[in-house]
């Protein structure tokens, strides 16, 4: 698997990470996080994104965010991974199996 980092940027949400400009963003918890968004690409050429806001702090560098991002991450790439194992595979109806 290929993993891509696509974003990088510190970004205003409220507590339930609603951005400025969202409808729903409640000014009252506002603060400023490091949005890290993720792209991963399996063998097949199938593509998951996800992103993740991290709090922000002055010892970490641009590494130590994404790789906080993926460990945050990990759960739900695993899941997609498992999801998508069997696209581009072909089932054999003889052996009732994917291969």
């Amino acid at each position: 698997m290929k993993i891509v980092v696509n974003t990088i940027q510190d970004e205003v949400v409220d507590a339930n990470n609603n951005t400025e400009i969202s409808k729903d963003f409640d000014s009252s918890t506002k603060e400023t996080k490091k949005l890290i968004t993720l792209v991963c690409e399996n063998e097949n050429k199938n593509k998951f994104v996800i992103s993740k806001w991290l709090e922000i702090s002055n010892t970490k560098s641009n590494n130590d965010y994404v790789k906080e991002a993926y460990d945050a991450s990990k759960t739900e790439i695993d899941k997609w991974l498992t999801d998508v194992a069997s696209i581009g595979k072909t089932f054999n109806p003889e052996t009732g199996k994917i291969e």
